[in-house]
């Protein structure tokens, strides 16, 4: 089960890497941050999904199904919806009150110089990382229990 998990997070790390990636780009461009956060999900899910299949799952499932990718799709979506509600209530009320320390508006002036952007896009960036490591832990049970499920496996 930790090797699987350890599996599980560094495709992960290539979806969130993919996931923010495009999320940066989108809000940079003036697109508001909760449809960036979808289009940018339905992109690494995309990833997530095959390499979770091909690589982490791949004792489990060896042929692609619509059931499968269903259920897939099931979890993810509502991991999409903690990680909407967490980007949402990091953007409305932690991360206004978190810029009033110098500290806070340091790192986000910083890192907007770095990345060339607005601060206020910078803020949605690491309350995006946030809201994805907020729907990590319900993604992975999710579908080690659900998507991937295997009765066979002994424990």
């Amino acid at each position: 089960m930790i090797k699987r998990f350890c599996k599980f997070c560094i495709v992960g790390g290539i979806g969130t890497i993919i996931n923010l990636i495009i999320f940066a780009i989108l809000t940079t461009k003036g697109i508001n941050y909760l449809t960036s956060a979808i289009i940018s999900f339905i992109v690494a899910v995309t990833s997530n999904y095959t390499l979770n299949q091909l690589w982490v799952f791949s004792d489990r499932h060896k042929t692609h199904s619509k059931k499968l990718w269903l259920k897939f799709m099931f979890v993810s979506i509502f991991s999409l919806g903690i990680n909407i509600l967490t980007l949402f209530i990091m953007e409305r009320f932690i991360m206004p009150s978190l810029t009033k320390y110098d500290l806070i508006k340091w790192i986000i002036n910083t890192t907007s110089t770095i990345i060339k952007t607005k601060p206020t896009n910078t803020t949605a960036i690491y309350s995006q990382c946030f809201g994805i490591a907020t729907s990590m832990i319900f993604n992975f049970v999710g579908n080690n229990c659900f998507t991937f499920k295997n009765s066979n496996i002994q424990k």
